[in-house]
């Protein structure tokens, strides 16, 4: 890890003085000697995600972490926990009409349920085309299908349009 590249409170204090934030933190925190990093340090600590479901290994600057306004957590669970019974993939779906009825049928994951992912999760689900000609099956991302400029669609489909175009 190096000498830090930033002074200030070291880590491990202000992980004490920050109650259950602070305590995760240090639980989360994969260092050898964490002891050598400060509050603000802009070296990329390795961490790992405190959830039972998630487990993630990622690197992460300190300062990322430890910051009052908006610190960073585990990228994986990023968007992909609910963060109410109204935000959530399948709420979104309800809420957008014959789109977000297709998109609810051709959802055909069984490892997540619709209302456990968001409309920008990045969360790869198993999709199955409705098309009669395709019936194509793909993983895409919760996030690829929902946006609004140029969703993400059926490469079974795609292949089908492409083979039946006339040669230009």
């Amino acid at each position: 890890m190096g000498r830090p590249k930033s002074s200030g409170k070291s880590f491990v204090e202000w992980c004490n003085e920050n109650g259950q934030r602070g305590a995760r933190l240090l639980l989360e925190c994969r260092e050898k000697d964490p002891s050598k990093l400060t509050k603000a340090s802009h070296d990329k600590a390795l961490w790992k995600c405190a959830e039972e479901k998630c487990r993630h290994k990622w690197r992460a600057q300190v300062s990322d972490r430890t910051k009052s306004v908006k610190p960073r957590g585990c990228p994986k669970c990023a968007n992909r926990m609910p963060h109410s019974k109204t935000n959530n993939f399948l709420t979104w779906c309800d809420a957008n009409g014959e789109r977000g009825k297709r998109l609810l049928e051709e959802f055909c994951d069984t490892e997540k349920k619709p209302e456990e992912l968001t409309k920008s999760s990045d969360y790869k689900a198993l999709w199955k085309c409705l098309h009669k000609r395709c019936k194509h099956e793909w993983s895409a991302t919760v996030a690829s299908r929902t946006r609004s400029v140029r969703p993400a669609g059926c490469p079974g489909c795609d292949r089908l349009r492409k083979k039946d175009a006339p040669d230009a």
